[in-house]
């Protein structure tokens, strides 16, 4: 009859509890992952809603629209036709044509002048840099709201009213995209930028030779996030803009609210068109941004 040992019972033991450690904590972290799956499928479900509603109401006749009971699945499927009759009921080429000019624009030249200016707060040493650069941060506390009326006041009197210029010029520089370049510019190695001044190389050669190749994720993110927030603006075109070839797409959406009933199969059809844009940019360009929006948080 064989008899253990006392030592080897307790070995014995802690295997056993080891193993059993190592089962529970497998299903925790099984337990754990299904729950982690679960609420970023409930977060994507509920951020992906508004899209599903809009393009089944573009879907739609008129009829259905107005039913007091949402039907996800269209009863006659008119996608085509809402969208052919919205393009023609709004000169929807000017409006595009206008938002794209807009767009473009701000994006350009927000992108070069928050580049120019993260360079110099983060190489360049001079006195007042912290100051100055804390001061610009500050901005970032207060909403556009008030300051839109001083704004509108400047616009009013440099005779931008009923111009383009009004809608490009006052975002071309914004706090924010300061701040993201020159945390992504603090990461460039100094010694690049000596070398090279060693050389003989000028300040804007460095600028646009060097510094620009090493922050491509930060100009992609801020890129993107500046062509979006232009194609969207709403308040300040409608405060500036009031002649209708000027307008645009936001602003052109109004016109499908009539005085007693508002088309909102061609209205949704209508705001698809405007979406593709900023959807198409965002899948192009999603790892820069994803990339970008990554590495902004451990810079610096």
């Amino acid at each position: 009859m064989s008899s253990i040992v006392p030592g080897e019972a307790s070995s014995v033991a802690d295997a056993q509890r080891r193993r059993t450690y190592k089962r529970s904590d497998s299903i925790l972290n099984f337990i754990g992952r299904i729950l982690i799956y679960v609420i970023l499928l409930a977060g994507s479900i509920i951020m992906i809603l508004p899209l599903v509603w809009m393009v089944s109401t573009a879907s739609k006749p008129l009829e259905e629209t107005m039913l007091p009971v949402f039907r996800l699945i269209p009863g006659k499927f008119q996608l085509f036709e809402n969208l052919n009759t919205a393009f023609h009921r709004i000169p929807m080429v000017r409006f595009f044509a206008n938002s794209l000019l807009v767009a473009l624009a701000v994006t350009v030249g927000r992108v070069i002048l928050c580049a120019m200016a993260g360079y110099s707060f983060a190489k360049f040493t001079y006195p007042g840099r912290n100051v100055l650069f804390a001061l610009v941060l500050s901005t970032m506390m207060i909403p556009f709201y008030v300051v839109v009326i001083p704004l509108y006041i400047v616009v009013f009197q440099l005779g931008w009213l009923n111009n383009l210029a009004a809608l490009i010029v006052p975002g071309l520089v914004t706090a924010f995209g300061i701040f993201l370049m020159r945390q992504f510019m603090l990461g460039v190695p100094s010694e690049l930028i000596d070398a090279s001044r060693i050389d003989g190389a000028s300040e804007p050669r460095i600028f646009l030779t060097i510094v620009l190749p090493l922050v491509k994720p930060a100009l992609a993110t801020l890129s993107i996030f500046t062509f979006m927030s232009s194609w969207d603006s709403y308040v300040w075109p409608l405060l500036v803009i009031t002649q209708q070839k000027l307008m645009t797409i936001p602003l052109g959406l109004a016109f499908f609210k009539d005085e007693y009933v508002t088309s909102y199969n061609e209205l949704m059809a209508a705001a698809l068109i405007g979406l593709a844009p900023t959807f198409l940019i965002f899948l192009l360009f999603q790892r820069q941004f994803v990339e970008g929006m990554t590495l902004s948080g451990i810079k610096g």
